[in-house]
This record gives C-alpha cells, sequence and structure tokens, in this order.
C-alpha cells in the first residue's frame, strides 16, 4: 500500500514543459482576420481549407460574382496565385488581378 502511494505521488514531481494550447495541433495556426476580404496572401496560405473557402466566400459576397459563382476552384487559384505575389498582398486583389505585377 505505501509503495502505490509513493509511486502515485512521484509520478507528479516533474513539470511539463511548452505552452498550453486548448486544442493539441492548433498552436501556431494564424487566426482569420475579422473582416475576411481584408486577407493577406501571407496569412492565406497559413490557412486550413475550410478557412480558405471562407475568405473566396467573403470575397464573392462583397461584390465578385465571378468568384461568389465557384468558391470551391477560387479558393485553390488564390492558393496558387499567392506563392507568386508579395505576400502583403491582398487574396481579393490577387483573384481580381490586381495583385500580379
Amino acid at each position: 500500500m505505501a509503495a502505490a502511494v509513493v509511486i502515485g505521488v512521484g509520478g507528479c514531481a516533474e513539470p511539463i514543459a511548452g505552452t498550453p494550447v486548448a486544442t493539441p495541433g492548433e498552436a501556431g495556426k494564424h487566426l482569420a482576420p475579422a473582416d475576411l476580404t481584408t486577407t493577406t496572401c501571407r496569412d492565406y496560405l497559413t490557412m486550413d481549407v475550410v478557412t480558405r473557402r471562407e475568405v473566396i466566400k467573403a470575397i464573392g459576397k462583397s461584390g465578385n460574382q465571378l468568384v461568389a459563382m465557384n468558391p470551391e476552384l477560387w479558393a485553390g487559384v488564390a492558393g496558387a496565385l499567392c506563392g507568386f505575389v508579395d505576400p502583403s498582398a491582398p487574396v481579393k486583389d490577387v483573384v481580381m488581378g490586381q495583385g500580379i505585377r
């Protein structure tokens, strides 16, 4: 009995290094801006697929009818184009052809 108490108490003596996170695997991920239409290519390329689609849907809702018709396609196009432009370029400009110079 005494051995079980020593083992149980001794197992928690060493602190765990690092910063606690709410969800494992989420540390270091960029958060989407409050206004998705202001997303830069730098942020866009670090987002997951679902968040990228939300950005493209927001761009479509802001008046870009071509993007609004097929946001899944444009999510991929934006990802490809963002690899070639200045990382600070807004995704909405890149999709509309204004970020490529």
